[in-house]
């Protein structure tokens, strides 16, 4: 049989003359373990330096081109290959002519002959400048990205017909994904805060939608795989062909510390308001207790400005901390002298308590607030009204101790817990600590529990 004569002389022919590469035919016997080339191209010389009757001779002419390290691979591929009789496709690195080395894409599909062998007609493509491009494409893209990244972004990309979605590595390390994991619209999904789905639902879709204006960005939570909740801006632009939206692009930047920060300023702007008006009202109650216990006008300003001065050290105490180590027992002379000291009783083991000064400060506001409702509505608004401050069992890494009123009137729920009590609950809960509030038949009574890791 003329194994020559079955191939089709057109296939030969326009990929010769067009360029494509060099066509090759292959017979392989029924079981794979023999095999002989029967065509071989006339580009073969120029591809590979190796003469295609050479080749036709002796095939390891061919073979021995595939670089060295490639050959292994490539041998066991195309032994499955035969084996199984499918379709063969791979990319090697060739020693060319002159010994240098090019990239050749070697693919080739089954004919299946009566006696059982079978016959394979390939192409060998040389693919080098198509690979020397992609190189300095990605080289260039990386190039890019890195210098994208350096700003602290990352890089996204979604493809609308196909669905594809593309990140950068910084990216996945943003939204606390494994580098090199795959990703897919689904992985940006689930990690989108519950309460920020919808949000980024219709500015996508607006986005979409509108007829002008690609750009577009939105600032969301996410929630990583760890729990960890961060805040991201994300600004992409929609990218339209003849047939409407095809792919977006855009970056991410994580903005959790930006968002802290102005979360941070909103809590203090509101304390400050807060504080402002009971300021006010403290200065009303202390020049009305200096006027009823004062003979005359000058025992009555020295009373006062004293008092005054001491609600100026605690004021001192709230900004002037510097994140260093802060005594509890500071803290209850600084914040408690302008309700008179004299008239708390604090247990002395509490002085050996120390804490940070982020703490601290949670820790003033919130004695600043009991001292202030105590003068307003509890027992500091009696002659004869004391608050025992003592020592309370605490979990290790804490401290905690009892605020317990005395001497006071009668109280009830109502009048104890304002905006102010929620707002200064809620800061020192943040820090680790908590607050347990109580009403008792002999006055109000609180628990304060601390976080203070940095016990000693």
């Amino acid at each position: 049989m003329d194994l020559v004569r079955t191939e089709h002389p057109t296939f030969r022919d326009m990929a010769e003359t067009l360029g494509l590469g060099m066509p090759f035919q292959m017979h392989a016997s029924a079981d794979g373990t023999f095999k002989r080339f029967t065509y071989i191209g006339s580009s073969c010389e120029a591809l590979t330096g190796v003469a295609p009757a050479a080749a036709l001779m002796n095939p390891d002419l061919l073979y021995n081109c595939i670089l060295e390290e490639h050959r292994p691979c490539y041998l066991d591929a195309e032994r499955a290959a035969l084996a199984e009789r499918r379709p063969f496709r791979m990319e090697v690195l060739i020693h060319g002519p002159e010994g240098q080395l090019r990239w050749a894409r070697i693919v080739s599909a089954p004919r299946f002959l009566g006696d059982g062998s079978t016959l394979w007609d390939g192409l060998v493509t040389d693919i080098t400048e198509s690979r020397r491009l992609e190189q300095a494409l990605e080289r260039q893209r990386r190039r890019m990205e890195l210098a994208v990244e350096a700003t602290g972004l990352g890089l996204w990309e979604w493809d609308l017909r196909t669905g594809d979605v593309v990140w950068s590595e910084h990216n996945r390390e943003i939204f606390g994904v494994a580098p090199g994991a795959s990703v897919t619209l689904d992985t940006y999904l689930r990690h989108i805060h519950p309460d920020d789905l919808e949000l980024t639902r219709r500015t996508f879709l607006h986005a979409r939608d509108k007829a002008v204006g690609p750009n577009f960005s939105l600032e969301h939570r996410i929630v990583t795989d760890a729990g960890e909740v961060k805040w991201l801006m994300m600004s992409g632009r929609m990218i339209r062909d003849a047939r409407g939206p095809a792919l977006v692009v855009g970056t991410t930047l994580d903005v959790t510390e930006r968002r802290t920060a102005e979360e941070r300023s909103l809590l203090m702007m509101g304390e400050l308001a807060h504080r402002s008006k009971n300021g006010m009202q403290i200065m009303a109650a202390m020049v009305r207790q200096a006027a009823q216990g004062a003979d005359t006008v000058q025992a009555m300003e020295a009373v006062l400005s004293a008092r005054i001065r001491a609600m100026a050290a605690s004021q001192d105490l709230l900004t002037a901390s510097g994140g260093q180590a802060v005594g509890l027992g500071d803290l209850f002379d600084q914040v408690l002298t302008m309700f008179d000291l004299g008239r708390f009783q604090i247990d002395l083991a509490l002085r050996q308590v120390t804490m940070s000064g982020e703490t601290a400060i949670g820790v003033a506001l919130l004695l600043h607030e009991l001292g202030t409702n105590a003068v307003k509505h509890g027992a500091l608004s009696r002659a004869g009204g004391m608050v025992l401050i003592s020592v309370q069992p605490a979990p290790d890494g804490c401290a905690a101790f009892r605020w317990r009123e005395q001497g006071g009137p009668e109280v009830a729920p109502s009048g104890r817990r304002g905006f102010g009590s929620r707002l200064l609950e809620a800061a020192l809960r943040d820090r680790g600590g908590r607050v347990e509030s109580s009403f008792e038949p002999t006055g109000f009574s609180a628990v304060i529990e601390i976080k203070i890791p940095d016990l000693r």
